[in-house]
């Protein structure tokens, strides 16, 4: 069986960024920027506004590193992110002005596509999820049930379970690095 080429998708350079390595961000942003910029020329004929709409995806990119999930499909994660920035930055530039019947079907059409989209991945993101906690121990559920179901803090916890805070902060840290694992196993 022969595979089909699959573009730039490098999940080291993915770990290495939100490990916090500028290189990491570099090569990301040579492999997209070219891309990026050809979208973001899609959404306004303002160059000016398309380059700094693009800088600030690097941008949110480096500072929400720590809190990004693990990315399948970086160019339309990328992109998904540049049309919100250019969003953002249109409706504050442009007055309001009276849209075309078409212009106005095709947003609908796209936004219902994303909305297919999103929910797809959600879907399959729950999937993956229930499978993997499935293969957790009861003690693992219990202190994710605790602290992201309950609301509790990892003090909490360890006095409701008579344990030592650092043991509950050391098994929700290992717990959570392993259901990750489990996920990107499993599919």
């Amino acid at each position: 069986m022969v595979k089909a080429k699959i573009p730039f998708v490098d999940t080291d350079c993915w770990s290495r960024l939100k490990k916090s390595d500028p290189g990491a961000l570099g090569e990301l942003y040579d492999a997209y920027v070219d891309k990026l910029f050809l979208v973001a020329l899609g959404f306004t004929d303002q160059r000016e506004l398309a380059k700094d709409a693009l800088q600030e995806v690097f941008i949110e990119l480096w500072n929400y590193r720590a809190s990004i999930g693990d990315i399948q499909y970086p160019l339309a994660y990328l992109t998904k992110v540049l049309r919100s920035i250019l969003i953002k930055k249109l409706k504050k530039e442009l007055p309001k002005r009276h849209y075309p019947v078409e212009e106005t079907w095709l947003s609908l059409e796209a936004n219902r596509e994303d909305s297919i989209i999103s929910a797809d991945s959600e879907s399959e993101m729950a999937v993956r999820l229930s499978h993997a906690m499935g293969r957790l121990t009861t003690r693992q559920k219990l202190i994710l049930q605790l602290h992201y179901y309950e609301g509790l803090s990892y003090e909490q916890i360890a006095d409701r379970l008579s344990m030592n805070y650092q043991s509950v902060n050391n098994l929700a840290f290992r717990t959570i690095r392993h259901l990750r694992h489990l996920m990107l196993v499993l599919f």
